[in-house]
């Protein structure tokens, strides 16, 4: 898997993203049968949007969405819908952000190669980031996939606050960057926070 770690990039991913926001009608609903990184939402071309057939995202979109997937899998499987998406959200607000790397795997594996330091504790944790459970697998590309649709694949719904979380924690830890910031909520075991440094 090939991660992108240049603020250039940022330019290629939202072009490849406005193929996602085409008009309503030609999205084709995302993948169910889930288990794979690959499965990703479809949009009929310009040549093909009378004929219903579809073609897939660029590959830079379907390895963003593993990211995210790999992400959301490892952070919040085990979270309702709503605590997924923020999870998902956090990220995709993170990459619109000076402060973060430009692309969503370089936000996912950002210090990836210093144990204790990453940015998701998954990314460093020395144990094999492939899914153990398919059903939860499926559920996070799933969730992925409406992400980086930006909800136009139809979207879970979640308060304005959470929407711009750019932190978050297990509820049963303190960390002190947890006091400079403004909390947005708790969903799960998950509390929110935003910081104003865009």
């Amino acid at each position: 898997m090939v991660c992108w770690q240049r603020k250039t990039a940022r330019h290629v991913l939202a072009a490849a993203l406005s193929i996602c926001l085409a008009p309503a009608g030609t999205l084709a609903r995302p993948a169910e049968s889930g288990g794979s990184g690959n499965s990703v939402t479809a949009t009929a071309s310009a040549g093909q949007a009378g004929t219903g057939q579809v073609r897939r995202l660029p590959d830079l979109v379907a390895a963003q969405t593993h990211c995210l997937s790999l992400a959301i899998y490892h952070e919040a499987r085990g979270e309702p819908q709503q605590g997924q998406n923020a999870v998902g959200r956090v990220i995709l607000n993170r990459v619109a952000s000076r402060y973060y790397p430009g692309t969503v795997c370089g936000v996912v594996f950002q210090n990836a190669a210093r144990p204790n330091r990453c940015q998701f504790s998954f990314a460093c944790d020395g144990k094999p980031d492939k899914a153990g459970n398919m059903r939860a697998w499926a559920a996070a590309v799933a969730m992925a996939e409406r992400l980086m649709c930006q909800d136009a694949c139809g979207g879970v719904a979640i308060s304005a606050d959470l929407i711009r979380s750019t932190h978050y924690h297990a509820d049963y830890v303190r960390p002190s960057w947890s006091r400079k910031l403004q909390r947005t909520g708790q969903i799960g075991s998950h509390v929110f926070y935003f910081t104003s440094r865009r």
